[in-house]
Order: C-alpha cells, then sequence, then structure tokens
C-alpha cells in the first residue's frame, strides 16, 4: 500500500474514532456530568433547604404540603412531613447524603411502616443519593434519587446556579474532548502501521507475468507497448514486459533482473548475433531500460563462459 493511501487511512480512522467520541461525549458524557454536579449540589444543602425544594416540586404532580413546622407540631419524625393529594395523606421522607449515599432496604421497609402506622395513602422517599430496591405492598411508593431527583428540582433551582453547573461539565466535557482526539489520532497511526507492505520486488513481478503470459514464441506487438499505463509504477510494469518477451523467445530458457540494471538471460543453445540482435530489439524500445547491461548465461554443459553486453551506452 502506497505511502498516500496509508495516510488516507490513518487520517479516516481518526476522523471516525474523533467523531463518535466527541458525540458521547458532548451528546451524553455533559448532560451527566452537569447531573452528578447538581446532584453534589444538592447534597450541600441543608434539609430544610433541601425539604422545601422538594416539596415545591411535587406540587405540580398533585401534592398540597404542609410547613415544616406544622408538621413537627402533629409530633411526625423530623425526616418526615405530611402532604395531601386528592384529599388524601401522603408522607414525605426527604434523606440528605451524596451522591454515593445509599438508602438501604431496610430503611425503605421501615418508612413503608411508618405510612402505614401514620394512617396515609401513600409515601415519597427522595435522597440525592440512591435508594435500594425494596418490595413494598399495600401502599403507594414514589422514589426520587440521583438523576430523577435532579430532574425533577432542576426547573427551581436559580438560573445562576443552572448555568454556573453547565459551564463546570462543559469544560469538563472540553478536556475529554482534547484527550479523545489525542487518543484518535494515535489509533489511525497504529492501524496504518499494522497494514501489510506492497510486494515491489523483481520476485512478484515475475510471479504477475508468469500468470499472464502467453505462449513461447509470442512477442508483444508495439501497439501493447505503446499502451503501457502512465502512472507512477511504469518502469516496473515495463521491466516485467521485458522480461516476459524475453522469456518468450523460442531460444530463450527465461530471463529476469538481477539487479535494477543487470538482466540475465539464460539461454537454451549457445548465443548468436541473431538472438542478441532480437533482444536487444526489445530492450531498445524502453527508453529506461535501453542501457541495461546484458548477461548471457551459455546452455548447461556449453564450455562458452557467461558474456557481458550493452545494447546502447548512455
Amino acid at each position: 500500500m502506497s505511502n498516500g493511501v496509508s495516510l488516507l487511512t490513518a487520517l479516516f480512522v481518526a476522523l471516525v474514532a474523533g467523531g463518535a467520541i466527541s458525540a458521547y461525549l458532548w451528546l451524553y458524557r455533559r448532560r451527566r456530568a452537569e447531573t452528578m454536579a447538581g446532584i453534589e449540589a444538592l447534597a450541600t444543602m441543608r434539609w430544610r433547604e433541601f425539604s422545601r425544594l422538594v416539596v415545591e416540586a411535587l406540587q405540580p404532580r398533585g401534592f398540597e404540603l404542609e410547613s415544616v413546622e406544622q408538621s413537627l407540631e402533629r409530633g411526625s419524625q423530623p425526616e418526615e412531613l405530611r402532604l395531601q393529594r386528592d384529599g388524601r395523606p401522603w408522607l414525605l421522607s426527604c434523606k440528605q447524603g451524596h451522591a454515593d449515599y445509599r438508602v438501604s432496604s431496610a430503611v425503605v421497609a421501615e418508612f413503608a411502616n411508618a405510612v402505614r402506622f401514620a394512617g396515609a395513602s401513600g409515601g415519597v422517599l427522595a435522597t440525592p443519593g440512591r435508594i435500594a430496591a425494596a418490595e413494598v405492598r399495600g401502599i403507594e411508593l414514589e422514589r426520587y434519587d440521583g438523576p430523577a431527583l435532579w430532574a425533577l428540582v432542576r426547573p427551581l433551582l436559580p438560573e445562576s446556579l443552572r448555568d454556573d453547573l453547565a459551564a463546570s461539565a462543559r469544560k469538563q466535557v472540553q478536556r475529554e474532548t482534547l484527550f479523545g482526539w489525542a487518543a484518535a489520532v494515535v489509533l489511525g497511526a497504529a492501524v496504518s502501521l499494522l497494514l501489510p507492505e506492497p510486494r515491489r520486488d523483481a520476485e512478484a513481478a515475475q510471479v504477475a507475468v508468469t500468470d499472464t503470459a502467453p505462449p513461447r514464441g509470442a512477442i508483444a506487438e508495439p501497439a501493447l507497448i505503446a499502451a503501457a499505463p502512465a502512472d507512477p509504477n511504469r518502469e516496473q510494469y515495463e521491466r516485467a514486459e521485458v522480461m516476459r518477451m524475453i522469456s518468450s523467445l523460442p531460444n530463450v530458457e527465461r530471463a529476469l533482473w538481477s539487479t535494477s540494471s543487470t538482466m540475465v538471460v539464460y539461454q537454451l543453445r549457445e548465443d548468436d548475433d541473431a538472438d542478441v540482435k532480437e533482444i536487444c530489439s526489445i530492450l531498445e524500445r524502453y527508453p529506461f531500460l535501453r542501457s541495461s547491461r546484458l548477461q548471457l548465461q551459455p546452455p548447461p554443459g556449453s564450455g562458452k563462459r557467461v558474456r557481458f553486453l550493452q545494447c546502447r551506452t548512455y
């Protein structure tokens, strides 16, 4: 594969990987970072401030509130507030804690018993942390924890606070995006290095020629030579053509390039001027190769030495 193709492959891989990383960071990671920052902000609130915010957020869902002071006068637990919904009493329990805080299933069961004991129709549990899964029968129980709680109370927070949280999340994602694109570039370079190298040696050319060579004795017409493709591999193509045509001569066993400037010709009979002229007539059709040196190998058992000659000087 050429350097240009390797570069395009590396660029394509880097663009695809970088685009996927950016899409993930900005479409999912940014919203999650903003949510986690919001949950941490809720966790820093005082319990009364947090409880009032939850009660206010529940009003559009049909709940009518009692003040914290009224609930305390009724003798409710400090973390339990009484609400009204469709004329029926409900109990609200707000559990303060950080994002890693967990309300256990035992606490959920205890709250369900408190709802039954208070004669309420249902209960609401709210916490910035997580609420464990627990089966509750006989009462309605609504849970708001983590991201669900943030979605509930976010519209009620001051716009300045929401903007600060969004800006903080954007800065975090911008940093992660830079690291992501750097990783994508490294990935593209690694993929291009793992791609196989092309076969550029004379053996590969000889194999290609052997697969398509015509029967012995057939010589390429000048029209075919003129149709050689004009591309960066033209010289390699012409070398393969010369090797094929000389190998097809009646008095030649095979021909191959030993070096870039030397053609070895294995002969089937003692060489004479007619054979040399025919070989040179083929070489002279190609400007890049007409000055190549010929190494004429006599047939096996011959007493003649290897002969070196040059059809055309530089």
